[in-house]
């Protein structure tokens, strides 16, 4: 497939599976494509692993007691403003995976990959992005779902553009810790991926909302940048493919 930067590339990607840790993932990582997806009639699913119960930022506001009950209920109006219909959860506590059984959790993967048969998958990386161990747990439930399923999926993984962090994402993760569990953030050059999608404004502003529906994670965030700031730190939606070796050495370890 050729890269896609265009959002009426989109299509290529046919019924999208996001597969993401916490509430909230969707909508910073590809908000924009999800909702141009669902606006081309493109069947779109998500899965998060967690309920973020553990983000606390506000204990007085958002108190941990409940924050689970409240993110679950941020994540749904986010998601009825993207449009998406489709979203399940996988049931875990928040800052354990590590601790799952990774064949249960993939099992539970491949269940929504056999009802949803998606053609594109869109995930975190083995990097995690920020690098929280969480993310990277479920990068690897992928990896191992994939593995034992028999049709092919395309598989990306999300990315920081290069020009996006040195602009903006920097000087925010100074201020925010966004990138709290690596110095090393995935950084790609714009020709180094296979998704690089800069958004309409009339997707953006969609974006936009859905990620001041979850007021728990970002308030502050918005607070500080204002909604220009926030679009400009925003407004592209990066991906690289999937290495395709890894899960055939996945697969060659699922066959001894």
């Amino acid at each position: 497939m050729k890269r896609l930067t265009q959002l009426s590339d989109i299509k290529q990607l046919g019924t999208i599976l996001g597969v993401w840790a916490h509430p909230d993932d969707e909508s910073f990582t590809c908000g924009g494509i999800l909702a141009a997806a669902v606006r081309n009639g493109q069947r779109v699913a998500c899965i998060t692993a967690t309920k973020g119960e553990a983000g606390v930022q506000d204990p007085k506001r958002w108190p941990r007691e409940r924050l689970g009950e409240i993110r679950t209920a941020e994540l749904a109006r986010a998601l009825d403003i993207l449009g998406i219909k489709e979203h399940h959860w996988l049931g875990y506590n928040d800052g354990t995976c590590r601790e799952v059984d990774s064949s249960e959790a993939a099992a539970k993967i491949i269940e929504h990959i056999d009802r949803i048969k998606p053609d594109t998958i869109l995930t975190f990386g083995p990097d995690g992005m920020t690098g929280h161990p969480d993310h990277q747990t479920v990068s690897r439930w992928v990896d191992e779902a994939l593995s034992l399923v028999d049709r092919h999926i395309n598989v990306y993984h999300v990315v920081v553009l290069k020009r996006a962090y040195e602009q903006h994402l920097k000087k925010l993760d100074e201020v925010f810790n966004i990138f709290f569990k690596t110095d090393h953030p995935p950084l790609k050059l714009e020709s180094e991926c296979d998704i690089c999608v800069d958004l309409p404004k009339d997707i953006q502003r969609k974006k936009r909302r859905a990620l001041k529906a979850m007021p728990s994670q970002t308030e502050i965030m918005f607070t500080y940048l204002g909604d220009d700031k926030f679009d400009q730190a925003y407004s592209s939606e990066t991906f690289v493919k999937a290495p395709y070796d890894q899960v055939s050495v996945l697969k060659t370890r699922a066959r001894h």
